[in-house]
Parts: C-alpha cells; sequence; structure tokens
C-alpha cells in the first residue's frame, strides 16, 4: 500500500475514535471543558517553563511586612544626670578623736586627787605631727595641768596616737571641764575637725566631807573683838564640831585657842558662839572667835579652822585656813 494512503487512514481514524468521546450537541467546546486545545496549551507551556520562553520576568510579590507594634515612650525622668564630686583639700593640721583611753567624762575624784587623762587621736590632716608639736590648755579649768606638754614622737598623716597629760582634780566639790587643743611648731594652734575644736577632759569632785572658807568680818560680842569667817558644807555629810586658833603673824603669838567646840555654827555674820549643833551640807554658816579686847591693828592675822563629822573632834575631819587683816 501506499505509505502517503496508509498514513491518511491512520488520520481518519484517530479523528473519528476523537468525536466519539465529545459531547453530544451542536455547541462547540468551551474553555471550560477539556479537549485538545486545553491539552495542546498545557504541551506548549510545559515546553516554556523547561526553555525559559516567555517566562515572566516580572518579580515575585513582595513578602508581606509584619503589622507595626506601637511602643510607649517612657515619661523623662526626674533623676538627675551624675555630677563630678570635688575632691576634698585636706588641710595640713587637722585632728580626729579617736576615744576616752582613761577617765571617762563624769568620773569621779575626791578634792586634790591626782590623776592621768589620755585621748587617743588621730592625725587626719596631711602633715606629720613631729616633736615640735604641743598639746596646749584651751580653756576651762586646767585642773594643774600645765600650760602645754609637747608632744614625744612623731605622728604621720592617719596614725592614730596616745597623750597623756597629769592632772590635780580642784578642792571643791563641783564638775569640772578643761579643754585642750594641740599647736604646731610655727605656733598655730588647732583642734578636732575642720572647725578646730577642743578635746576635753571632764570629771565630778564629790567630797564626803569638805567645806569652803571665806574671811567675813570683825564684829563686837560681850566687850570682845570677834574675827568671823563663812563656811558652806560642800560635803554630804552633817558636820558637828570645830576646832579655831587664830595667830598675830606680825607678832608670832596666838590670839586665840586652840579650842573645840560643839555647836560652833551660828547663822548670821554678826552673831555670836554658842551657835547650831550641825552644819547641815550645802548650807552656809558662820563661826566667829574672840581675838581679844584690842587686838593691833593692820596685823596681818591667821585662821585655822577644822570640821568634824562628830562631836569632840571625832569622825572624819578636814582643816582649812584663811589669811585676813586685823581692822
Amino acid at each position: 500500500m501506499d505509505k502517503r494512503i496508509f498514513l491518511l487512514l491512520v488520520i481518519t481514524i484517530s479523528l473519528a475514535a476523537a468525536g466519539c468521546n465529545l459531547p453530544s450537541g451542536s455547541s462547540p467546546p468551551t474553555a471550560t471543558q477539556p479537549g485538545l486545545a486545553a491539552i495542546q496549551t498545557a504541551a506548549a507551556l510545559t515546553l516554556e517553563a523547561q526553555s525559559g520562553v516567555g517566562a515572566s520576568t516580572q518579580p515575585p510579590p513582595a513578602a508581606a511586612t509584619p503589622p507595626t507594634t506601637l511602643t510607649e515612650t517612657p515619661d523623662p525622668s526626674n533623676t538627675p544626670f551624675p555630677t563630678a564630686t570635688a575632691t576634698e583639700s585636706i588641710p595640713c593640721d587637722r585632728a580626729a578623736f579617736v576615744k576616752d583611753v582613761s577617765i571617762p567624762d563624769g568620773t569621779d575624784f575626791e578634792p586634790g586627787d591626782t590623776f592621768t587623762k589620755t585621748w587617743q587621736l588621730r592625725n587626719s590632716g596631711s602633715c606629720t605631727w613631729t616633736t615640735g608639736y604641743a598639746l596646749v590648755f584651751d580653756s576651762g579649768n586646767s585642773m594643774g595641768g600645765p600650760a602645754s606638754e609637747p608632744l614625744t614622737s612623731s605622728v604621720a598623716p592617719n596614725q592614730t596616737v596616745d597623750i597623756s597629760i597629769d592632772l590635780t582634780a580642784p578642792n571643791d566639790a563641783d564638775r569640772y571641764r578643761g579643754n585642750w587643743k594641740l599647736r604646731n611648731a610655727d605656733g598655730v594652734i588647732f583642734g578636732i575637725g575642720n572647725s578646730g575644736s577642743p578635746f576635753y577632759v571632764e570629771i565630778d569632785v564629790v567630797a564626803t566631807v569638805n567645806f569652803s572658807m571665806v574671811f567675813e568680818n570683825v564684829h563686837i560680842c560681850g566687850g570682845f573683838v570677834y574675827a568671823t569667817v563663812k563656811i558652806v558644807n560642800t560635803g554630804v555629810e552633817f558636820l558637828s564640831s570645830a576646832r579655831v586658833e587664830i595667830e598675830d603673824l606680825d607678832d608670832n603669838i596666838t590670839l586665840y585657842g586652840p579650842e573645840s567646840n560643839n555647836q560652833p555654827f551660828v547663822i548670821s555674820p554678826a552673831g555670836c558662839p554658842p551657835g547650831e549643833n550641825d552644819a547641815d551640807p550645802g548650807l552656809t554658816y558662820y563661826i566667829a572667835a574672840s581675838i581679844g579686847v584690842a587686838p593691833i591693828s593692820g596685823h596681818k592675822a591667821e585662821f585655822t579652822l577644822m570640821l568634824c563629822t562628830e562631836n569632840s573632834l571625832a569622825g572624819t575631819c578636814i582643816e582649812k585656813s584663811i589669811e585676813f587683816d586685823i581692822p
């Protein structure tokens, strides 16, 4: 058979078979109905994808941007920015109190007691304290201490040192305070801290038996001249008896006594003995004794008085003297 006739026959049969698969009716196939055109289109698209021909030149769609989250801005802070701290200028001479090594404030002493007060100080200045530096009395009661006392060794900045002074308790019962400072080699006085405050010793003089005495007057009692002293019982016990002696210091003779009396305390500066039996603590009394009918005017005399806590000069006694001029 001729090859052309054979090919024609094959094509005819293929078309007939395809027609059998088409739906009935006279309407032509639509785009939604699969058919030869759809197959051809799919084949063409496949070839284009494989060959790169006809590929789209548009960039791919951008990725979706996530929604923006709004964040609240905090209110401005009232906290100030740090500022630079100025470096302290340390003075050459300055001291710092550390502690009382001995004699805490308010320590009790008997009149005339001796003691040693010691302070511990730190050199808080920038200069070394040499032995040219000294402890100096500033104010208050010196309690028998010296005007100044040199340091016994050098003290470098930030070192501590114990500084001591020997003192004596005053004779009268009371509270006493003595203020002290330091003095450098050039004579400049300084104390504690930038204010230069003093460091101090403070004591209480407490006498169980004590009295103060001053000369009061010369007056007449029963035709005789009496010398009178004023006393204050500054102790804490009653005074009950007295012994009196009066001497003319110019002629070196005794004008009165010594005589004792269990009722020596009169309550008036013009009073005459005998007087009260006891002198109460804290109260003022007068004691008078005769110096004769006509003592020598202008002579210096001495009134010596001993007071005791019991009659007949018994118990605890204390004696004092005072000078006066015979008027």
